[in-house]
């Protein structure tokens, strides 16, 4: 059987990792798919989530497919499973790359060490500032938080040490992967694309160029095919431009930007010790 080819965007919850899965899958040797850790379970085939095909993921004939074939597997280990996955929407898709995003570096760590899967890391780092930012401003507008108070400190605290911890574990996860692991950092992604994907096609060997050229120009992102996951907007509009939010440099709170500076630069050892 052959070794599916996985490249996986990594980077922190409201860390911009959906656009860099729709940037790989613009090009026709990548199939991009969302958050395929716990396919096909957790919320991916829930009711109200939608592929980006513009059917309900549970009701897409691609993905319909793809859990058919996948059935045979379900229940076996994650060293089984997961690269059976891969080449199963490999096949079916006729893409030699499948793009997977995760949140969790933990997964990130495990794909690394099964055998029969050909790893490529993409490491998607916001600064910081954005990533706390959009988080609270998420937690507002599901009525988790409602007014500035010891709560609001709080998730600010752990949304700045989880974004410092992450980058500190798949940095070490980019020495271990080598020549297969690319850093790309958001803001430039959207400043320059072309020259921001130029690491990532020569870690795949495939040309970016023409890609990074047009989202700079500002045309829109060609529809996805079968997207999963990811900000439902981005990967169901069908006239996105390419576009920075940069709402939180004027927008976050001047005492939110001091948490963050202190809770991000304290050290693993200090969090672990208090934990």
């Amino acid at each position: 059987m052959s070794t599916p080819k996985v490249v996986l965007i990594a980077g922190a919850a409201h860390g911009g990792t959906t656009i860099p899965n729709m940037m790989l899958g613009q090009h026709p040797a990548i199939f991009a798919t969302g958050k395929l850790r716990e396919f096909p379970h957790g919320d991916l085939f829930s009711e109200g989530n939608v592929c980006s095909c513009g059917e309900p993921a549970a009701a897409c004939p691609f993905w319909r497919k793809v859990r058919t074939g996948f059935a045979a597997y379900e229940d076996k280990p994650d060293q089984v499973k997961l690269p059976s996955l891969f080449r199963l929407i490999s096949e079916l898709s006729g893409r030699s790359f499948i793009g997977d995003v995760t949140h969790n570096t933990g997964y990130a760590e495990l794909l690394h060490g099964i055998r029969e899967i050909d790893l490529y890391l993409i490491h998607v780092v916001r600064d910081g500032r954005g990533v706390v930012y959009s988080g609270i401003r998420r937690d507002y507008r599901a009525g988790l938080l409602d007014q500035y108070g010891p709560r609001h400190v709080r998730k600010v605290i752990k949304l700045s040490r989880r974004w410092s911890e992450q980058i500190a574990r798949l940095s070490q996860l980019e020495v271990q992967l080598g020549s297969k692991a690319v850093r790309i950092q958001y803001e430039e992604l959207c400043k320059d694309p072309r020259t921001a994907l130029k690491p990532l096609g020569d870690c795949l060997g495939l040309d970016f160029d023409a890609i990074g050229e047009a989202l700079g120009n500002g045309l829109p992102f060609k529809p996805m095919p079968h997207l999963l996951r990811g900000n439902i907007k981005l990967r169901t509009s069908k006239n996105i431009v390419l576009r920075q939010d940069t709402s939180y440099l004027i927008d976050m709170h001047r005492l939110d930007r001091g948490i963050f500076q202190l809770a991000s630069r304290l050290p693993v050892f200090f969090w672990n010790r208090r934990s």
